[in-house]
């Protein structure tokens, strides 16, 4: 069946498409993802992620681009987090909570509302990769351009910000600045995820592969590498079991990561306990 599965990549452009996508996303989640988890603030990316829900839904009613109305609200939700980190980062998780369950319930609203029939909107939940075309690939390919280069230039600052965000703010550091950047930049990169995994699973691609590498390294920088590499290895093994067994891609990616995880915590538990 392995030999049916190269096989079938080699014959299918859709599948082709598919392994380009699981390698560049995999550079974008294993950054994404890694500042996710060193900053603590995982919770926010499934905010940003169903509160696009909320952009989905208004892009159907009105009749524009899915992914366009996905980012513009997925933008506007890294603006508002911004801002409430600055001014009241006390309450950013009950802000976030707010955020998400307003994209939700707005999602919701204009799909009722909208006029379209035969809209797949389960393909936003749940991802489509075999669905992802060459425009995309090429939009994950600057995103990561961009993402990468903000990440060579500014490393300082972000390791400053992910670890010691009030002593950046003692050395005059611009840190709200950089915080806002790396917010535009998370919530841009889950939207690009969210066309393989879905607004649902988004976070398994984000924050399993992160928190694995962060049990094993100490540096920001390797972090990022290793998560790449998982999130890339994970993904790859999902797309294999979904066709296998004809099954979601986005849900055989989780369910091959989740199960991941727990067989590397137990190993890690093991490890510790033998000293």
């Amino acid at each position: 069946m392995t030999q049916t599965f190269f096989t079938a990549i080699i014959e299918n452009t859709f599948l082709q498409y598919s392994i380009i996508a699981i390698i560049l996303i995999s550079i974008a989640a294993g950054i994404i993802g890694s500042l996710l988890v060193s900053n603590n603030i995982v919770f926010i990316g499934g905010g940003v992620a169903h509160c696009a829900y909320g952009g989905i839904g208004i892009a159907i009613f009105c009749g524009f681009s899915v992914l366009l109305g996905a980012s513009l609200s997925a933008l506007f939700v890294a603006f508002c987090l911004g801002f409430v980190k600055k001014y009241y980062s006390r309450y950013i998780d009950v802000f976030n909570s707010v955020l998400w369950a307003f994209g939700m319930a707005l999602g919701v609203l204009f799909l009722n509302l909208s006029p379209q029939v035969g809209v797949d909107v389960e393909s936003y939940l749940f991802g489509s990769i075999i669905s992802i075309d060459k425009d995309l690939l090429w939009l994950i390919f600057y995103y990561n351009c961009f993402l990468v280069g903000f990440v060579y230039i500014y490393y300082k600052e972000i390791l400053g910000i992910s670890y010691d965000y009030e002593f950046c703010l003692l050395k005059n550091i611009k840190a709200q600045i950089f915080t806002n950047m790396i917010f535009i930049f998370i919530a841009i990169g889950i939207i690009l995820c969210m066309q393989i995994s879905g607004l649902i699973l988004v976070l398994a691609i984000l924050s399993i592969p992160a928190y694995i590498a962060n049990l094993f390294i100490c540096t920001l920088k390797a972090q990022m590498l290793f998560t790449s590499l998982l999130t890339c290895i994970f993904m790859l093994a999902g797309l294999y079991v979904a066709y296998r067994y004809n099954i979601s891609p986005g849900a055989s990616i989780t369910l091959v990561s989740v199960f991941s995880m727990i067989l590397i915590l137990i190993i890690y538990k093991i490890r510790m306990l033998r000293g």
